[in-house]
């Protein structure tokens, strides 16, 4: 609400029209200011500066874990209630999520069974509990501070992996359902496929593309008959937007916050690599989505450019098709026979 004893004009007009401060004068020195904010005992000056009614609170002097149950003190008589429920919402998180933790731990401790004996169950819960506590008490704040800060870290790669997971069980589920045909028309070179295979040709494939990535998206919309004009545009919608992203990341080091552009050019460059591989993707009609298309243009663009270029590819496709797609159709093929 107010800072080095000083409100800004927000507070000043509050003030002043609930609880008749007429003057900044009267809100800007601290005598005054503390005497009115209800600051003078230990008890308050330890839980922040509020308003004799608690409906206005200097949020900035709470600490973070207090700011939530002011904000409850805040909706008049409901405050008390409020906070309670919050505290009951609080516990059944916890409790929650500690009981869900270690049932997986005991899960895992008793070889996989799924129904562990409950005293063992018990004995992990009593377990993480003693040692919260005692991170919490050699630690204090400090500790659990940097204990969910690990975890965030960590946490971190785990979202990318969820999000491929997601994809790949619909699919499976599509598969399963029968709405998918695990047989059906697909890119020649898989998205990873330049890392998990021994094929020199592949690799050069890939690291070219780094740099004419624009060249193949040109090449690739022409021959799936998009209007040479068209496609040549979207070409050097794609190059010049890439050359800017990378000459703006080199200038972040003399202008600040100038990342936030570069980035926007980047997301204009994956957006054409995300036409061009949807559009060759919907010409042979591969499975997949435009959220998969754009996803992967964004973080693996050269493998999709390599997509692009072997799929369009009229002789010595089997030199760039990993093993386990000629598998793949040769299964296709012993079934259509069968």
């Amino acid at each position: 609400m107010c800072a080095g004893n000083k409100c800004n004009p927000c507070s000043e007009s509050y003030l002043s029209d609930n609880y008749g401060l007429d003057t900044v004068a009267s809100i800007s020195t601290s005598d005054s200011l503390y005497s009115f904010m209800n600051k003078s005992d230990e008890y308050n000056h330890r839980l922040g500066v509020y308003t004799d009614d608690r409906k206005a609170s200097r949020l900035s002097c709470l600490a973070t874990e207090q700011m939530w149950f002011a904000l409850m003190y805040t909706y008049g008589d409901m405050g008390p209630f409020l906070s309670i429920i919050s505290l009951i919402g609080i516990i059944l998180y916890f409790v929650t999520s500690s009981d869900s933790g270690s049932l997986i731990i005991d899960i895992m401790a008793a070889n996989g069974d799924q129904e562990p004996p409950t005293l063992q169950r018990v004995f992990w819960a009593v377990l993480e509990g003693g040692t919260a506590t005692a991170l919490l008490v050699a630690g204090g704040a400090d500790s659990l501070g940097a204990l969910q800060t690990a975890s965030i870290v960590s946490g971190l790669p785990y979202t990318i992996i969820l999000c491929f997971y997601t994809v790949a069980l619909w699919r499976a589920l599509a598969m399963e359902a029968g709405d998918l045909d695990p047989y059906g028309n697909d890119f020649r070179v898989g998205l990873v496929d330049p890392f998990a295979t021994m094929q020199p040709k592949l690799w050069w494939c890939w690291f070219k593309n780094i740099f004419i990535c624009p060249l193949t998206v040109y090449s690739a919309l022409v021959k799936h008959k998009i209007n040479k004009g068209t496609a040549l545009s979207l070409a050097i919608t794609a190059a010049v937007s890439f050359i800017v992203w990378i000459a703006l990341m080199i200038v972040i080091i003399e202008v600040e916050g100038i990342y936030a552009l570069a980035w926007v050019f980047y997301l204009v460059f994956a957006t054409v690599v995300t036409y061009a591989r949807h559009t060759v993707r919907e010409h042979h009609n591969i499975n997949g989505n435009p959220i998969e298309d754009f996803f992967a243009s964004m973080i693996m663009f050269p493998s999709v450019a390599c997509q692009l270029e072997t799929v369009t590819m009229e002789n010595g496709l089997t030199e760039l098709m990993p093993e386990r797609l000629i598998m793949m159709n040769r299964s296709k093929e012993d079934g259509l026979s069968v």
